[in-house]
């Protein structure tokens, strides 16, 4: 896909949806083209979310939701509101990458915190790997009250192959992220999880922004207490804070992703 299915500045159409006013928007670091965005949050983002999905393969476009954090002044006029759109990375890369190497290394770095062993029981000092794939879907009404209960949200497109390439495809970093290197190597480790969570749930990417929360929608998430609690162990290993919280245990955090649609992550 190329930035070229992207709409130009103004009101669109894309596939059979009339979408407000929007314009292109560039990555920070090299102004590299990577997006379009409504000029508002858009009332009921989510259903729109819905049918631009079912319309890439037509479009060529992934739409995501967007949200400006709220200690960022509100865009003056002539100005786009600001997402984390900093450093595209090449997706291709993330074939290479391991969700299992990812999350366990995340695991073990945090080995010297005091507290884990009593957060991670079951579990013990090494990462208990990947939770096996879910096949049975929730039902889709189910899915569209999840996604309709979010509050209105900027309206973004991305020439994407996938949903989870998205915040690699877009360069997305916030402020606060300190990590080994740097924003791009970052959005790729997301994406390389984001992709494993794909093919084993059905999670698609529905939401980022400059607020450092990242959202997706689950179509298969665990329906049982002990898958759930191995679902856990990915989450706590991938981000600071899951399900809008810090301090969970794996027993803590299972109990609430069973039958979960939203999956909600945010990073120091």
């Amino acid at each position: 896909m190329t930035t070229a299915n992207l709409p130009e500045d103004g009101e669109a159409t894309v596939g059979d949806q009339v979408l407000p006013p929007g314009r292109r928007h560039f990555a920070e670091w090299n102004q590299q083209l990577v997006a379009w965005v409504t000029d508002r949050p858009v009332a009921g983002a989510g259903r729109t979310w819905f049918a631009l999905s079912a319309a890439n393969e037509q479009t060529g476009l992934l739409p995501v939701l967007l949200v400006q954090a709220h200690w960022i002044a509100e865009p003056k006029a002539g100005n786009p509101p600001v997402f984390g759109f900093y450093s595209p990375a090449d997706v291709d890369f993330m074939t290479q990458m391991s969700a299992t190497s990812i999350l366990a290394d995340a695991w073990s770095d945090a080995d010297d915190d005091p507290y884990l062993a009593a957060e991670r029981a079951p579990f013990g000092a090494q990462f208990p790997g990947l939770a096996p794939a879910e096949t049975s879907r929730l039902p889709q009404p189910r899915l569209e009250q999840a996604i309709s209960a979010l509050p209105p949200a900027y309206l973004g497109l991305v020439p994407a192959l996938r949903p989870a390439d998205i915040p690699a495809a877009v360069g997305w970093s916030v402020f606060g992220w300190d990590f080994a290197g740097g924003p791009r190597a970052r959005a790729l480790e997301i994406g390389a999880v984001l992709r494993s969570w794909e093919k084993r749930f059905g999670a698609r990417l529905l939401q980022i922004g400059s607020d450092a929360i990242l959202r997706v929608l689950v179509e298969r998430p665990p329906r049982t207490l002990e898958h759930a609690l191995r679902v856990a162990a990915e989450h706590l290993a991938f981000a600071d804070e899951c399900n809008q919280r810090a301090g969970y245990s794996v027993s803590e955090l299972g109990a609430e992703l069973v039958d979960a649609p939203i999956w909600t992550f945010w990073w120091d």
